[in-house]
């Protein structure tokens, strides 16, 4: 429904203002106020007289406090904005408004950025908003910011206020011309990535221009630029949500791509003296994936104006598209191509790590007669950790399959399953504890403890990230051996050559013959690499491990990496999103963490260490 800016309306704008309540309301023409929660701030966009610039408009929805509304719409926009600035500096002690202007006729000449402000007064303000506008970068860009007087604003018939009003209720009147060139000069259309990119940017410099301003001017005190962003989330986003874990929830990716036949296959590879590939077989498929990307492709992404939440939902669709590509896809020679894409390949410098590790330990450690724990004990250990977890969150509900169609071990929607063959050594059952359900698991259940469900299907690429933490916790708890280490590697050599066209018996005879596996311990790895079509994903495990040692000797902390299913460059959007109160602190927390025992191994992680150091 359409207002009209009325007294009365005004009255009820100013009212709800004054009992710390959102404002959200249609104005005439297509206009809008949205002020997220009493904020010391305001972004202004005025459509100028009949040429509506829906594009610069933009730019004003990712703020947290925003009025669209027309040049023809005075005086009544006047006394809208003046009421708002005189609730908003009666609670905060100033105020501050952001006018965005296109340039209106720009030439090569035209910065992209001006910054209109007073003269003499508030310098700081300014030069924050100015240094911030410098370091915004978009590639084949230049990045010209110019600073010139607001006496545009303050004078004619389009001014908001006099000056004398400004200083008079301690009001500070800014103004930020764009040079359009997210819109194509001749048809006046935007270019989509670019305006999506440069709104996203833009967004940033103008919290923490607001972050400077209301610190120093206002009793406003915010413990990050961040927390000036949006607390309250448009329905829409949660129904976005919902749609894209919906399709999520609709195959198992890992048990689709792995066999089901694997001791046939083993025992048809040996009966063959190791010369011909087995075949492998697979569940059927449960799903079209033609008519999954019809449905993700509906899904309306671009009508939420949050650019955090926009990239992250964004950033799902394009890994569920690689996905059922690779579905679709599967057991033929275009399954790798997505699978490179989506879990990456091998650099030389993991590689080099890789065969270092392998040089380092060049024969197995591990004596033939190791003791195995028997699957129905291990599987009550898992239980006992999951009991632990529940202990500290309810929402826990989870628990242990024993499967004869799973190999190993495989964590699937919350819950362990174990292959009723699975060798597990007993001197190894804490740390794959630790691993699945201390790791996985328990960020699956962090992850399902907050509004955003992205954060328990995974974010793209959080694999890397997932395995990492869950490698590292077996070292906090004393099981990562040097065998683990040999594995490790060999998963990474074995990736490395399937990308380079080697074939499933020659990665197995690399394995044997040049780096001294045993033929099962061989067969499983080249299957887990080779399976589907050739699955790069178990190069992650070695590759998480490296970089995550390397966040550690940065002195960050372990525990915001298990708020869910998150990747390592995700950390600045789940700390925003934590600062604007749309995510909550972790719930679970898993056991090494809790132990002080384990502090000075977290704390030898953080002073700096390499992966050779942990062998």
């Amino acid at each position: 429904m359409t207002d009209d800016i009325s007294d009365s309306f005004i009255k009820k704008v100013s009212s709800s203002l004054k009992r710390g309540k959102q404002v959200h309301r249609r104005l005439p023409q297509g206009g809008l106020i949205y002020i997220d929660r009493p904020l010391p701030f305001l972004v202004l966009f005025r459509h100028p007289t009949g040429k509506p610039d829906h594009a610069t408009a933009d730019f004003a929805k990712a703020t947290a406090s925003y009025i669209i509304s027309h040049e023809e719409q005075m005086p009544q926009l006047q006394e809208l904005i003046r009421a708002v600035a005189e609730e908003m500096a009666g609670q905060f002690g100033a105020f501050m408004i952001l006018e965005l202007l296109a340039a209106p006729s720009p030439d090569r000449e035209t910065p992209l950025f001006k910054v209109l402000g007073p003269e003499k007064q508030l310098p700081a303000t300014i030069s924050t908003l100015v240094q911030e506008l410098e370091q915004i970068k978009i590639s084949g860009i230049h990045t010209a910011v110019k600073t010139a007087s607001n006496k545009a604003l303050l004078e004619g018939p389009l001014r908001l206020m006099p000056e004398e009003e400004l200083k008079k209720h301690s009001y500070l009147m800014l103004g930020l011309e764009l040079k359009p060139i997210y819109c194509d000069s001749k048809t006046g259309r935007p270019y989509p990535l670019l305006l999506r990119t440069l709104r996203e940017k833009l967004s940033n410099a103008i919290k923490k221009t607001v972050f400077d301003f209301v610190n120093v001017q206002t009793t406003h005190k915010a413990i990050h630029f961040q927390a000036l962003g949006r607390q309250a989330v448009n329905r829409v986003v949660w129904r976005i949500d919902k749609q894209l874990t919906g399709i999520s929830d609709l195959f198992q990716f890992l048990l689709l791509v792995t066999p089901v036949n694997n001791s046939e296959a083993w025992e048809e590879f040996r009966k063959a003296k190791f010369s011909k590939a087995p075949t492998f077989h697979y569940r059927l498929m449960p799903i079209d994936a033609d008519q999954l990307k019809r449905r993700l492709y509906n899904i309306p992404i671009e009508k939420i104006d949050d650019p955090t939440l926009a990239f992250l939902f964004r950033d799902k669709r394009h890994e569920l598209d690689k996905m059922l590509t690779m579905l679709a896809d599967r057991n033929t020679p275009d399954f790798i191509y997505s699978s490179m894409q989506l879990f990456g390949g091998v650099d030389d410098q993991l590689l080099k790590v890789a065969e270092g590790i392998l040089a380092a330990i060049p024969e197995p450690t591990r004596h033939t007669n190791v003791e195995l724990i028997p699957v129905p004990e291990f599987a009550a250990l898992a239980e006992q950790e999951i009991d632990f977890l529940k202990a500290q969150y309810k929402g826990v509900d989870s628990g242990v399959d024993v499967r004869d169609d799973v190999v190993g071990l495989i964590v699937s929607k919350g819950r362990l399953n174990v292959g009723t063959d699975a060798k597990i050594p007993r001197h190894r059952a804490q740390a794959l504890i630790q691993h699945e359900v201390g790791t996985h698991i328990l960020t699956y259940f962090n992850g399902k403890a907050q509004p955003l469900h992205q954060l328990y299907v995974g974010s793209p690429g959080y694999e890397e990230l997932q395995e990492g933490l869950a490698v590292l916790s077996e070292y906090l708890v004393g099981g990562l051996d040097q065998d683990r280490m040999r594995m490790l590697a060999a998963r990474v050599v074995a990736v490395y050559h399937l990308t380079k066209g080697c074939g499933f018996t020659d990665n197995f005879a690399r394995l044997t013959q040049q780096y001294h596996f045993d033929e099962e311990t061989a067969f499983d790895t080249t299957m887990r690499v080779h399976r589907g079509g050739g699955l790069t994903k178990d190069a992650v495990y070695l590759r998480g491990l490296v970089h995550l040692l390397d966040y550690l000797k940065q002195g960050h902390e372990l525990e915001p990496l298990l708020i869910g299913k998150i990747r390592q460059d995700y950390i600045p959007i789940v700390q925003e999103l934590i600062y604007r109160n749309v995510l909550r602190p972790v719930p679970i927390k898993p056991r090494y963490l809790l132990d002080p025992a384990i502090k000075p191994k977290l704390e030898q992680l953080k002073a700096g260490i390499s992966v050779f150091n942990l062998l």
